[in-house]
């Protein structure tokens, strides 16, 4: 558990590397970030170049894109090697709704919690648990799954089409 709240908080990057130039790499990304999405595609990645180098990924999705939860992005960043070959560090960013989410949860968590140490209730100690466990691990478990399927996505459609060029 200590593991999925660090990776929370702190994601780790993960890293690319092709075989390609930097200017290959970044036309043929172009070209697969600004391509028309439609509704039967496989395909629910959108993105765009935000610089030169960098750039935004996100899905496309009415499940991850609504209220508070909203979407997380993986952004990444292409470098050139010494080599001729092109590495492209992926670092998740979790919405910030969600990070919101965990400490509204502990917050209310705390509240009942001195609630029920005032009044001896067993229904405010019942509450305090549900937030204070609850709450995180609900957090958690949305950005997590939100990541997991943005990584998948960029190896399954993008990792997969700059790998043949």
């Amino acid at each position: 558990m200590l593991n999925h709240i660090k990776t929370f908080f702190f994601p780790q990057p993960t890293t690319y590397l092709y075989s390609s130039s930097k200017e290959l790499i970044i036309e043929k990304l172009d070209d697969i970030l600004n391509r028309k999405w439609t509704l039967f595609e496989g395909n629910n990645l959108l993105g765009e170049l935000t610089y030169k180098d960098t750039f935004e990924i996100w899905m496309k999705s009415a499940s991850f894109k609504t209220g508070l939860i909203g979407n997380s992005r993986l952004v990444g960043k292409i470098i050139e090697l010494q080599n001729g070959q092109t590495e492209i560090i992926l670092k998740p960013k979790p919405n910030r709704g969600l990070y919101i989410m965990f400490f509204v949860f502990m917050v209310f968590g705390l509240i009942y919690l001195v609630n029920s140490i005032q009044d001896g209730s067993i229904k405010f100690i019942l509450w305090s648990g549900l937030m204070l466990i609850g709450g995180p691990i609900l957090s958690i478990v949305i950005s997590n799954v939100q990541i997991h399927a943005l990584k998948e996505n960029y190896i399954k459609y993008i990792d997969k089409n700059l790998r043949t060029i």
